[in-house]
C-alpha cells in the first residue's frame, strides 16, 4: 500500500511540475510586449518622482561643510541671543538655544550642558565661507565644475544619506545667493 501511495505521488508531482512548465513559455512576441510594457512603466514611475531640487548625496563632503559650519559659528562678529529651554529627556535639565546674527546671516545652535551643535543656519554674506567653492557670491559653473554635477535648478541639495543634514544652495542669475543648512536635532 505504502509503495502504491508512493507511485502515486510522483506521478502528480511529474504531472503538475509538466504542466507548470508549459504555462511558463511564452511566444517571442509575447515577451517583447513585457519588456516594452515593463519600459513604459518604468519610465512612467520615474517621471512621476521627478524632484524639482536635485539632491546630492555625499557623506563626507556633507561631514566637511557641517565642520566648517561649526567653525563659523565661532566668529566674533556675530551677535548672541540665548534662551533657556527644557532638555527634552531629563526634566530637571535646562540647554540653550543659541542663536547667532550678522547682517544677512543667521545661525541656530543647541547647547547641551558639554556640547553644542548648528541645526540650523542661513548664510546670506560672502563673509563666511563653507569652502572655497561654496560660498555666497560663486558662480554656477565652478560649482558645477568642482562637484562633478550639472544643476539644473535654482536649488541645489547636498546631504547625506540619511538626510539629517542637509545644505540647500539657493542660485539666483547663476550666482550662490543664499546657503540654508537644516540639521538633526534629538
Amino acid at each position: 500500500m505504502k509503495k502504491y501511495k508512493l507511485i502515486i505521488f510522483g506521478i502528480l508531482n511529474f504531472l503538475i511540475s509538466c504542466k507548470q512548465t508549459e504555462s511558463k513559455k511564452t511566444t517571442e512576441s509575447e515577451n517583447k510586449k513585457i519588456a516594452k510594457t515593463k519600459t513604459e512603466e518604468e519610465k512612467a514611475e520615474l517621471e512621476s518622482t521627478f524632484v524639482s531640487e536635485p539632491y546630492f548625496e555625499n557623506d563626507s563632503l556633507t561631514f566637511t561643510l557641517k565642520s566648517n559650519l561649526e567653525k563659523i559659528a565661532l566668529d566674533s562678529k556675530f551677535e548672541i541671543y540665548k534662551k533657556p529651554i527644557k532638555n527634552r529627556h531629563l526634566d530637571n535639565l535646562f540647554d540653550t538655544i543659541v542663536t547667532r546674527t550678522y547682517k544677512n546671516t543667521e545661525l541656530t545652535s543647541y547647547k547641551a550642558e558639554s556640547k553644542e551643535w548648528v541645526y540650523k543656519a542661513k548664510i546670506g554674506d560672502a563673509d563666511f565661507e563653507l569652502n572655497e567653492f561654496i560660498k555666497i557670491g560663486t558662480k554656477e559653473y565652478v560649482l558645477e565644475k568642482s562637484l562633478a554635477k550639472v544643476i539644473n535648478n535654482d536649488t541645489l541639495k547636498i546631504g547625506n544619506l540619511e538626510q539629517t543634514s542637509v545644505f540647500n544652495l539657493i542660485f539666483e542669475s547663476g550666482i550662490l545667493k543664499s546657503i540654508e543648512y537644516d540639521g538633526y536635532l534629538d
